[in-house]
């Protein structure tokens, strides 16, 4: 049996290293949270498809402002993991008391107590209501790192043995790690957006207006993404990549952008290449890929109409459709030095109906055309409030 459970505790042991050189892989790419991290990291653990495991797990961390452990049982249930509320354990209650005492602890109810039913006192009740029966055995082990805790593993098959202890040592250096590396993408994440605003802002030295625009037309984009359904990652990079769309102006003569009157040939045929200039300054990065899709194709048609590329239909990057429509509505609404502002309701008759530039039914993707009808109210809220 203890060559079995070394095997056991070996095998889980690698999955939760393959999981770790997952994340460090991708980190550059993937947007995640804390919780997502560790949430992957139990499923490796808990008992399931032939693995040896707990049946619950009791993972909480330190709340540095009230001096608090928070956290919640996890489960899994039919594939999924399933969590408890939130529960709090107050700093003077017995139970942290101990938890601030020990690093690790192997308990079988039989090991200190006449029936298991006595057992059970050494557990909060908030705890004790979202297990699936009585605690008969416990594994628990600090969790080091930014955000200090503990994790408790309940009612492994048979007994707790040293080889658990050994899995749930290996969990919680890992999920240490992990909320260390999140906190620290959060940060770099920060500075990123920071950095893509400080960018947008620099068209605005040209333009009148164009700072509210950009703000505008990112609450627009990610509203209509949100609208269409996309994945909430989607969603938030789109509504702050939506910024980036005229970032190529930066390179159009200050002449032509305020321009009082139409342009001629040789200007249009200037003001047409924003889009490749927008390309060229998002350079290569795998962050801002959306932004590029963007920047490029926000001004193509649905008929293939457009420019720079003439691209049509779906060939047009979805991001890039959505920001086109958010963009003209803006466009339509606001002040330029050779046209007067509309009113939402007749920018709202254009998008429906087409006017002598736009033609709704050829110009715009019909899905998004759609969605932009059904919350056109909301648009109206957003301009008004950043106008």
């Amino acid at each position: 049996m203890s060559t079995e459970l070394c095997e056991m505790s070996l095998k889980q042991t690698q999955e939760l290293l393959r999981l770790t050189d997952e994340i460090l892989q991708d980190i550059c790419c993937r947007r995640f949270t804390s919780e997502s991290l560790y949430v992957e990291a139990l499923r490796k653990v808990l008992g399931g498809e032939g693995r040896r495991g707990p049946v619950s797990i009791f993972l909480a961390f330190l709340d540095d402002i009230y001096q608090q452990y928070r956290g919640r049982v996890f489960h899994l249930k039919e594939e999924l993991m399933e969590q408890s509320d939130e529960i709090i354990i107050e700093p003077l209650s017995s139970y942290a008391a101990q938890l601030a005492r020990m690093d690790l602890v192997v308990s079988n109810w039989s090991d200190t107590c006449k029936a298991v039913e006595e057992y059970q006192g050494n557990f909060p009740p908030a705890v004790r209501e979202f297990l699936a029966g009585p605690v008969k055995n416990f594994v628990c082990f600090r969790i080091s790192g930014e955000r200090p805790g503990f994790i408790t593993a309940f009612n492994y098959p048979g007994e707790a043995t040293d080889y658990d202890a050994d899995v749930l040592r290996s969990l919680s250096v890992v999920i240490g790690s992990l909320m260390t590396l999140s906190n620290e993408v959060e940060q770099t994440e920060k500075a990123f957006i920071y950095t893509i605003e400080a960018l947008a802002r620099a068209c605005e030295a040209a333009e009148e207006g164009t700072g509210q625009h950009i703000l505008r037309v990112n609450k627009y984009a990610g509203t209509l993404a949100a609208n269409m359904g996309l994945s909430p990652d989607l969603v938030e990079t789109i509504a702050y990549s939506a910024q980036m769309h005229d970032v190529g102006k930066i390179r159009v003569q200050v002449g032509i952008l305020l321009k009082p009157g139409p342009l001629d040939d040789e200007e249009t045929g200037i003001m047409r290449m924003h889009p490749i200039y927008g390309l060229e300054i998002l350079g290569d990065s795998p962050r801002l890929k959306v932004a590029r899709d963007i920047a490029i194709s926000h001004h193509e048609n649905w008929d293939g109409s457009g420019y720079p590329y003439g691209l049509k239909g779906e060939g047009i990057p979805l991001a890039g459709r959505i920001v086109k429509l958010a963009d003209v509505y803006d466009a339509l609404r606001s002040k330029r030095s050779y046209k007067l502002p509309m009113t939402h309701e007749e920018a709202l008759m254009i998008l429906r109906n087409g006017d002598h530039r736009i033609d709704p039914a050829l110009h715009f993707d019909p899905a998004v055309l759609a969605t932009f009808l059904k919350i056109e109210h909301i648009f109206a809220n957003i301009y008004t409030s950043l106008a």
